[in-house]
């Protein structure tokens, strides 16, 4: 009997939630360079440091068929990521 072929997550939604991630995160920073707000660069650090995670997964998946880091870690570095995007944007409000 055949077994069925693992789940992996799909390397182009990868890219498309890291170029959505990516894109706002390189403004924020921007923007906290230019005026002087680390609320702004955490919360751009956090959304670029998951991007490139993102594409270095789907790098991974096309390559060798699977994912780089499981699931179960992958979403505890996910959450992490948006704990520092909290955070910042709090900064960013507060002050």
């Amino acid at each position: 009997m055949q077994q069925p072929r693992p789940r992996v997550p799909s390397p182009n939604m990868n890219f498309v939630i890291a170029a959505l991630l990516g894109v706002p995160g390189l403004l924020n920073i921007y923007s906290g360079i230019t005026r002087s707000s680390v609320g702004d660069i955490l919360s751009g650090a956090a959304a670029l440091v998951y991007a490139a995670l993102l594409v270095r997964d789907a790098l991974h998946i096309k390559k060798t068929g699977l994912p780089a880091i499981p699931q179960a870690r992958m979403l505890l570095i996910g959450f992490g990521c948006l704990t520092v995007y909290l955070i910042g944007m709090f900064m960013k409000h507060s002050g």
